[in-house]
């Protein structure tokens, strides 16, 4: 299977080396987090809700249970909101344009771009 290379730096400095690990199973969806994400289904796509419940692994559940709030909130009324943890707020936001596509409520400028990483997703 074909895995998503998220790692830039290899492509923009020179002399780096990136050494993938899986650390999937050691890094779970907490089962409250869950219960909440599932009020996503039939308000985004299944291969978008794959993605989304991906992006919130490897946080703690407190931090996921906030996180899966805040993308169903969005999904529900395009209301963004912030964790103040920098690495979660990165991750909402990339999940919140996602879902802005999904909706097509994404603007035009950003479309092909976003297609595009959803094509590589589906083929994962």
């Amino acid at each position: 299977m074909k895995r998503t290379n998220f790692s830039t730096v290899r492509k923009k400095a020179k002399g780096v080396k990136v050494f993938h690990q899986n650390l999937l199973s050691e890094h779970q969806v907490d089962p409250i987090a869950e219960k909440v994400m599932e009020d996503l289904n039939g308000r985004i796509s299944p291969i978008l809700y794959g993605v989304l419940m991906r992006s919130i692994r490897g946080f703690d559940e407190t931090l996921q249970l906030e996180m899966a709030e805040s993308l169903v909130c969005f999904a529900k009324s395009h209301r963004a909101w912030t964790t103040g943890v920098d690495s979660a707020d990165f991750i909402l936001d990339v999940c919140y344009l996602m879902i802005a596509e999904d909706h097509d409520i994404l603007k035009k400028s950003e479309r092909s771009r976003m297609r595009n990483y959803m094509n590589k997703e589906a083929r994962v």
